[in-house]
């Protein structure tokens, strides 16, 4: 339920939501086979918070999470061990969250007065303490710098474990001509053809390419992206970059992102609301949801919905017979593209003839993963 901390902070809200929505499943999962559960958020704070509780804080929302899905494992017979680390370098900030720490009854919570930039190994050798161990890690720099590969390169490849960025696309974009920012870092040798492209497609590409090279440093098969918006403007914020070894990921994630982006544009939209109530002093014969209005993530989608498309078709054309299993996963890796948009796809080629499926249970049988269904094109 949409609370009043979050007003003029949307973006932290769907954040947040995003976050709460993918350990809620991630978790339950991980804790069946795994002797120990970690979370890391590695820039904790708090920073910005309403709440004399920390409730609008990330680390708040890990732990409460954690909690319940302590108690879902344990109504399983599991009980896995359940760990946060914090780390925060701001003496009054780090104040405020020991004292929070020491408050949580029920899993461990060990924060930790810590430069990131400087406790990267240190934070490693905290995760590989425990036997089978499985991290969460969460990287939320409020700038870009925090978030460079090269810094952040043992926690990708800690493996197992999964890693949420968030990738302050915003921010990158006002100073990448800056010639006093270093982006080597973040984005390796495309810094200067992104530095050639605008609008839309730079920051699409800008943040195709971030996600290539976390796939590439943590060698992750998966790497999902998740847009949020800016409150008050037709644009992008920041990106949530998710990385997994694992297909189930992509499907709880994708699930989060969904939630996520209906979450979002609702909340736009009373803000949108909001906004013009204190400018006109006039309320609205509309609902909310029906005044609102955005175009950026529409684009967004559109362009995505083409790509991943253009991806499945390319690779069932240079393969001819390939499994559902591994385009489903080729296109959820696109942001806002969801399997439903998948199946209508592959609808239309049947329909066309130009697509065939096999080890289908019967015709009106659904199209589901892991029952070995391949798809063939036909030539």
């Amino acid at each position: 339920m949409k609370t009043s901390f979050y007003a003029e902070r949307e973006q932290t809200e769907v954040k947040h939501e995003t976050l709460k929505r993918y350990l809620s499943a991630a978790v339950p999962i991980v804790g069946s086979w795994a002797h120990d559960i970690t979370y890391v958020d590695c820039l904790a704070g708090p920073w910005n918070q309403v709440s004399e509780a920390l409730e609008d804080t990330s680390f708040h929302v890990a732990v409460t999470t954690l909690l319940k899905a302590r108690s879902i494992l344990a109504a399983r017979g599991k009980n896995p061990s359940m760990r946060c680390l914090l780390v925060e370098n701001d003496p009054d900030a780090f104040a405020k969250l020991a004292a929070y720490s020491r408050t949580v009854k029920g899993i461990e919570v060990e924060p930790r007065e810590w430069d990131f930039s400087q406790r990267v190994t240190d934070i490693v050798s905290y995760v590989r303490e425990r036997t089978q161990c499985f991290p969460f890690i969460f990287i939320d720099p409020s700038g870009w710098e925090l978030a460079a590969i090269p810094l952040i390169r043992p926690l990708l490849e800690l493996c197992p474990g999964e890693v949420l960025i968030n990738l302050m696309t915003s921010w990158i974009r006002r100073f990448l001509d800056d010639k006093t920012k270093n982006f080597a870092g973040l984005l390796g040798a495309n810094v200067n053809r992104l530095k050639l492209l605008s609008g839309d497609e730079q920051e699409d590409d800008l943040v195709r390419s971030y996600a290539d090279s976390v796939r590439s440093a943590g060698n992750f098969l998966y790497v999902c992206s998740m847009p949020v918006m800016k409150p008050d403007q037709d644009a992008f914020h920041y990106h949530l970059i998710y990385a997994t070894r694992h297909m189930k990921g992509v499907e709880e994630f994708k699930k989060a992102e969904k939630h996520a982006c209906t979450f979002m544009h609702l909340t736009r939209a009373e803000a949108q609301q909001r906004r013009r109530l204190e400018n006109t002093g006039q309320y609205s014969l509309l609902r909310a949801e029906e005044a609102y209005k955005e175009s950026r993530f529409s684009r967004y989608y559109a362009d995505n919905l083409a790509k991943a498309k253009d991806r499945a078709e390319s690779l069932l054309k240079r393969r001819h017979v390939v499994s559902y299993d591994e385009v489903w996963a080729e296109c959820m890796q696109y942001a806002a593209v969801q399997d439903n948009d998948l199946k209508q796809w592959i609808s239309d080629w049947r329909r066309q003839q130009n697509l065939s499926l096999l080890g289908l249970a019967g015709e009106r049988a659904p199209l589901r993963r892991g029952t070995g269904i391949q798809l063939r094109w036909n030539p």
